[in-house]
């Protein structure tokens, strides 16, 4: 299967802060690039909705803030064998203040 992507992905497991809808949620960040996101959340959204996310790349830097869209959505088992949801996020914005 060819890459589609334009940018490489890097690996992590850092967790990040979002708003999602009324509240925010911490959750795990599987992979990141300059264009967007793929994260395990315990709930699905839909494919169209708005997040928005705060999270450092660096640990003593300053975090970043994003908004972005979901794009897809998988289910999925957690490491403890829990059911959650596969998350692709698309970046709309990218900003080292508040969005």
């Amino acid at each position: 299967m060819r890459e589609r992507r334009k940018f490489s992905r890097w690996t992590t497991r850092e967790k990040v802060n979002f708003n999602i809808k009324d509240g925010g949620q911490e959750e795990l960040v599987l992979d990141i690039s300059p264009t967007g996101m793929r994260v395990v959340l315990d709930n699905e959204l839909k494919v169209g909705s708005i997040v928005l996310g705060q999270f450092k790349i660096i640990a003593n830097q300053e975090p970043f803030y994003v908004r972005g869209e979901v794009v897809w959505v998988r289910r999925a088992i957690d490491q403890i064998n829990r059911p959650c949801y596969e998350i692709g996020i698309k970046f709309n914005k990218i900003s080292t203040t508040p969005i």
